[in-house]
């Protein structure tokens, strides 16, 4: 989450005119100060400041603020903007002195709570934020980034539902609100109740409202490769080109491409450089850096590179840049990998999926895109780079069934703790880790644990902790016997990652697209005995597994052999159907 827009620091619709009046006291003329060699008020510098600091130019804005303090100790809006600098720079806990100092202050300005909240949101404090966004609409209740704001933090709680209701709110209060619709229809796949059809009728209004009105920039494109047929310009677009969930699966094919055949274009819109991005860099003919882009010269840099096919990997994730799709800088548009649905887009023309994730006649009338299926899984897995090997079978040792879900909470609800509790009130002993970032919060882990102690089961048979740092992640697997997916929205690269380390993944099937995601991993890998297609058939197969340590440790013991020689590792072989299924595309635009 960017915690100050880059068009405003504050917007007076977020303030009524006594909170305004209030921000700025008239009791006596304003002093001036000299900042830049030139004589201003208090106000004119505040102003100037807020311009460096849109800008991005942090230093000169902090010298400003810190002007005016020195002036007036107590100027509840430098507090807050300095605050906000802090933030910036990831010093989160002088960033929360300093705001907090601004509201006791001034506590009649939502945007000192909604900034508040946007610091414990990057902290993975949602409970936090919560509260401070709920303060912020007590002051405002027609504040719509707050409304938009608390329903990411209440989603990271697992609270579907009522982050649904205010994203909604957000849309009611500014129509146009790109990010609150986004998030919305993001969320919808969540839900555990929520429509097929529902959904993609959201997904339609997105393009009809934020993508429709972009159409009349579309211009016919000139067949500039038309007379080299032999070498394709494919462009990627992805905030995702660094340690992340879709460069486990996005890093294969870019590294098996044929280059004599294909140009390969990578536009990265993240800040962000670490190892992957640097691998990333190298596969790519061409890197263009575009996160400070506008949509318009991010398409004119399109544009000018002469794509033949773009792909969005991001769809309605965070930092998409879904809108320069809407303008279509590129002949042919396609989406894959980073959001297993429908864009709603009508200017993307193809979406890459597969025949698990999308049987043929299930989902085509609910996706504005074409589906485009792979022969086997839409995922390639990449391996973590030096992953440990795979240990045994810690059930032996113990004496108990572990049984995991590292899935982001935003996964977990109750009918699938539901599910949960059954398997561990049968599976004596039995131990459950569940592990994500929102976990940071004790709030949030007694808030777990509350939610098994409904069901029955004490805290003990709980292990609720926040997600380790990348570099130790995979090694937490030595401790599990058992993975137990996600429903509705399945694990992805969570089950390929426990798959890597030996640990079996139970799945639900639905009959939505991220339902059938699991379905579509262990099908490639020749497990269907970990596919279930109704709840009562998913607890009776755990169960089952779980009363069988020597199956278990057969399993484990074979499991990375298995994936070793299974489609789903294999990066070549994917690559080479998907630069046909390129090749087959742009040629079918000439039909």
């Amino acid at each position: 989450m960017k915690l100050i827009r880059c068009t405003q620091l504050y917007s007076d619709k977020n303030m009524s005119k006594k909170q305004l009046s209030k921000k700025s006291p008239k009791k006596k003329p304003q002093k001036s100060l000299k900042p830049q060699h030139k004589k201003l008020t208090v106000s004119q510098a505040l102003q100037q400041a807020m311009q460096y600091h849109t800008a991005g130019q942090l230093q000169e804005a902090e010298t400003i603020y810190r002007q005016i303090l020195q002036h007036d100790p107590n100027h509840s809006d430098a507090l807050h903007l300095l605050g906000m600098i802090a933030a910036q720079s990831n010093d989160y806990d002088t960033a929360i002195e300093l705001i907090q100092k601004a509201i006791s202050i001034n506590n009649t300005v939502p945007n000192f709570y909604n900034s508040l909240g946007n610091v414990f949101t990057n902290q993975n404090l949602f409970d936090k934020a919560a509260t401070c966004y709920q303060q912020a609409l007590s002051l405002n209740p027609n504040f719509a980034e707050a409304h938009c704001h608390l329903g990411s933090a209440l989603k990271n709680q697992g609270l579907i539902d009522e982050a649904i209701s205010h994203y909604r709110c957000a849309i009611g209060i500014q129509p146009n609100y790109l990010l609150a619709h986004q998030d919305l229809i993001l969320t919808l796949n969540y839900a555990i109740d929520s429509d097929r059809a529902a959904i993609f009728a959201e997904h339609q209004r997105f393009n009809e409202q934020q993508a429709m009105p972009l159409s009349a920039l579309i211009k016919p494109h000139n067949a500039d490769n038309d007379d080299n047929p032999l070498r394709l310009k494919i462009g990627y677009v992805s905030a995702d080109f660094r340690k992340h969930a879709v460069a486990d699966f996005i890093e294969s094919v870019l590294a098996h491409h044929d280059s004599e055949k294909f140009e390969i274009f990578c536009y990265y819109n993240h800040l962000q450089h670490d190892d992957a991005t640097q691998r990333f860099q190298q596969y790519a003919h061409h890197w263009r850096n575009c996160v400070n882009l506008s949509d318009e010269a991010l398409v004119e840099q399109i544009k000018q590179d002469h794509i033949d096919i773009l792909i969005d990997l991001g769809g309605h994730t965070a930092d998409n840049r879904i809108l320069v799709f809407a303008r279509k800088p590129a002949p042919i548009q396609m989406t894959y990998l980073g959001y297993p649905n429908t864009t709603g887009l009508t200017a993307i023309d193809y979406r890459i999926t597969d025949n698990y994730l999308d049987p043929e006649g299930m989902s085509d009338p609910l996706s504005s895109e074409i589906p485009l299926r792979m022969p086997a899984s839409f995922f390639c897995y990449h391996p973590h780079e030096n992953s440990p090997p795979v240990s045994p079978l810690p059930a032996i040792q113990k004496g108990y069934i572990t049984f995991s879900a590292f899935h982001n909470h935003s996964k977990l609800n109750q009918d699938t703790f539901a599910l949960w509790a059954k398997i561990l009130h049968a599976v004596s002993d039995a131990k459950l880790v569940i592990q994500n970032k929102s976990l940071k919060s004790v709030a949030i882990q007694h808030a777990l644990q509350d939610r098994f102690a409904e069901l029955g089961i004490a805290p003990e048979r709980l292990i609720v902790r926040e997600s380790v740092p990348y570099s130790d992640y995979l090694k937490i697997y030595d401790q599990i016997d058992i993975a137990l997916d996600s429903y509705p929205f399945n694990g992805g690269a969570t089950t390929c990652d426990a798959l890597w380390m030996g640990i079996p993944v139970m799945t639900l099937v639905g009959d939505r697209s991220v339902s059938r995601m699991g379905l579509s991993i262990l099908s490639t890998v020749g497990l269907t005995e970990l596919i279930a297609y109704t709840q009562e058939d998913y607890v009776e197969r755990v169960i089952k597994l779980a009363n069988d340590l020597d199956h278990l440790q057969t399993l484990r013991v074979g499991m990375r052999d298995r994936m070793q020689t299974a489609p789903l590792l294999d990066g070549i072989r994917f690559t080479r159907h998907l630069e046909a299924a390129y090749r087959q595309m742009w040629e079918r635009r000439f039909l």
